[in-house]
């Protein structure tokens, strides 16, 4: 009995060793991954794609329309980027919280997870619909030079898709991570 009583006890205290360790990898990984898109975010709002944008409808005139259209979904994508630049500075708020091993941080994190799923669906809509309208100009603009771009399709699909997974499968795992009772109980 007093040896089965031993065993037990470092096996708790492998497991919260265990625990603590992978707390600190979530939460530098998080803390670091979130500086990243921080800085990212802060590029994307101060460089102005517009310029670019404006070149097919000055050269051919026939796609103006459709120009002006992916023009007013960019301005949106700035919107867009300010949200994100505030979610990733609460993920990082979150993540120093959980580095010291605060039960607000694990919150904030989980909150956040189920936010990135969210985020996730959304951008993932919007770059349809941004790709489909770059698809519509480079149809036109391909008519009229007579060079075809229909290679391009599977390679716009494929980066959709693999995007969404790259927001939805670590999300997700973190998520079943946040939600152990060890990492519950190690955070009271």
């Amino acid at each position: 009995m007093l040896r089965s009583s031993k065993e037990l006890h470092r096996s708790v205290e492998k497991e919260c060793t265990s625990m603590m360790q992978s707390v600190r990898i979530i939460g530098w990984s998080t803390a670091v991954l979130s500086l990243c898109l921080i800085l990212s975010e802060i590029f994307t709002i101060v460089s102005i794609p517009m310029v670019q944008i404006a070149v097919p409808g000055k050269m051919y005139p026939q796609t103006i329309s459709g120009t002006e259209v992916l023009a007013e979904m960019f301005q949106y994508d700035r919107l867009w980027s300010v949200y994100s630049l505030v979610y990733f500075l609460v993920v990082f708020a979150g993540s120093i919280q959980f580095l010291r091993f605060n039960a607000a941080g694990r919150m904030i994190l989980e909150v956040a997870c189920w936010a990135g799923i969210v985020n996730a669906c959304i951008d993932t809509l919007r770059s349809y619909m941004r790709w489909k309208q770059m698809q519509t100009i480079l149809s036109s603009v391909s008519a009229l030079t007579g060079i075809s771009a229909g290679s391009l399709f599977p390679l716009g699909i494929a980066s959709i898709v693999l995007s969404f997974l790259l927001w939805i499968v670590p999300t997700c795992g973190m998520l079943i991570y946040l939600r152990k009772p060890a990492l519950r109980a190690l955070m009271k």
